[in-house]
């Protein structure tokens, strides 16, 4: 009988323990994955906000960003995968809960609403860029709104944000990135554009044609932080806590990394003779680096005296009817306070045919030098062939305007010039048409027009118009 109790006993405990052993089994992977689940985290950012995060060519996130997010994951032991997207498609990927963290942006009400904001990266800067053809125009009446001159930002950005927060009259143009607002900007379909300082810089130094914005109004100083979506399953307080470690301890090394040319090599790594190997190669690759940045610069003022050639008049040094046309079109976006004159020497068939053509091209410089006397950097002052110049500002009024006109004939006229031996005094004809507001495409049509009219009326003399889309036959006021 106790022998059958036994029996049934250890049969007993045996299926108890193959039935324990089971659900260990069962449950382990179940452990093992949640825990593998738990060290994995997706990080999202801009696929093109160089330098903090981009798409390298081959499709690798780079940037000073993703390598702080690197060495966050290297030291915690977590895996950290990047989603990197247009600006506002990863705001909405954290949103939406297809990201974890977003790597590093300004707060903003607005965006804490779906994310909680942790650790600080490191301060930018965001400053309002403007081309330099533009300088002139008054930036207050670009921010107000008096100016249509729309103002690049990229969308969904903090940048687009603060502009339509602070300047609501502004009109802005939304990019999707901050490589088409760059490019955008190169092309000239925006004259003014908002980016953070470092972010200007390393565009302005990689991209052709970029060179040409400026910094103009220091609009904020923010911090970037990390910040973690509402569906997040890890704390970002747990987050925060590891990555001021990595901020303490590695901060200075990754920015380094990125501020500076040349990489600074662990020589201590490494033998004696490697050492020596490595001193010559470097120096090797410095020279080298000399000679091309010698050579580059030897370009750039080839290219520029090259620039300078196809933009400028040989004869009187003033720009030529290309570079006034380029000017004009770009003022044309102003649709306000346009000034443009047209004006050429009176009886100068004459002066060549009594003088001969040397004596008439010293007239042509003579009357280019008055003329270049009375100008500023405002204005653009050309020569458009033969005896005809132009002038276009916006940076005249209507009175101002006509009093210039007034005073380029007279000056012109106050300077003798010493032709055959004889002092002679030259006088131009003057068209001058000054546009209040305009909706349509300015030409030198108008002003040549009223050139003509003052050869009419008997020359050395201008004559002044306002023009306005609302005015079928403007009133002329002739200036003697």
């Amino acid at each position: 009988m106790s022998s059958t109790s036994y029996g049934t006993y250890g049969c007993k405990c045996k299926k108890a323990c193959a039935s324990i052993l089971l659900l260990w089994l069962s449950i382990c992977p179940m452990a093992h994955a949640h825990k593998s689940e738990s060290h994995s985290l997706i990080v999202a950012n801009s696929k093109a906000w160089k330098p903090f995060s981009y798409l390298s060519p081959d499709g690798e996130p780079k940037g000073i960003l993703i390598d702080f997010w690197k060495e966050y994951a290297a030291n915690n032991q977590i895996d950290v995968q990047f989603l990197l997207l247009d600006w506002d498609a990863s705001l909405q990927a954290v949103k939406e809960g297809k990201a974890d963290f977003h790597g590093g942006l300004v707060y903003s009400p607005e965006r804490a609403k779906y994310m909680d904001f942790g650790a600080v990266i490191m301060p930018i800067q965001t400053k309002l860029y403007v081309n330099k053809d533009v300088l002139s125009v008054d930036i207050r009446s670009v921010l107000t709104g008096e100016m249509t001159l729309p103002i690049g930002v990229v969308k969904g950005s903090y940048e687009s944000e603060f502009v339509q927060t602070n300047y609501p009259n502004a009109p802005i143009a939304e990019y999707i990135n901050n490589d088409s607002m760059i490019q955008a900007a190169v092309d000239k379909k925006v004259l003014y554009f908002v980016a953070d300082l470092q972010v200007a810089n390393f565009y302005m130094a990689t991209t052709p044609g970029a060179g040409m914005f400026v910094p103009t109004i220091s609009l904020y100083s923010k911090d970037l932080r990390i910040a973690a979506g509402m569906h997040s399953a890890t704390s970002i307080l747990e987050v925060s806590r590891a990555f001021e470690k990595v901020i303490d301890t590695d901060r200075e090394r990754i920015l380094t990394r990125w501020s500076v040319v040349k990489t600074v090599y662990p020589l201590y790594l490494f033998p004696i003779a490697i050492f020596i190997m490595a001193v010559a190669t470097l120096y090797h690759i410095f020279a080298l680096k000399r000679m091309v940045a010698l050579r580059t610069r030897q370009l750039t003022i080839a290219n520029q005296q090259l620039l300078e050639m196809t933009l400028t008049d040989s004869l009187t040094k003033l720009y030529n009817r290309r570079h006034l046309i380029e000017q004009l079109a770009l003022l044309n976006h102003l649709k306000r306070n346009l000034t443009v004159m047209v004006f050429d020497i009176d009886d100068f068939k004459s002066i060549n045919d009594r003088y001969g053509h040397l004596a008439g091209d010293r007239a042509i410089v003579a009357i280019a030098e008055a003329a270049k006397s009375m100008t500023d950097d405002r204005m653009t002052l050309a020569r458009i062939g033969g005896e005809e110049f132009a002038l276009v500002t916006s940076s005249l009024s209507e009175r101002e305007a006509l009093n210039f006109a007034n005073m380029l004939c007279k000056a012109v006229y106050d300077q003798p010039v010493i032709l055959g031996g004889q002092a002679i005094h030259l006088s131009i004809s003057l068209g001058c048409a000054y546009y209040p507001e305009f909706t349509h495409i300015v030409s030198l049509q108008d002003a040549d027009e009223l050139m003509y009219q003052g050869k009419s009326e008997g020359k050395n003399r201008a004559v002044f118009q306002v023009i306005t889309d609302c005015q079928l036959q403007p009133a002329l006021r002739q200036v003697n």
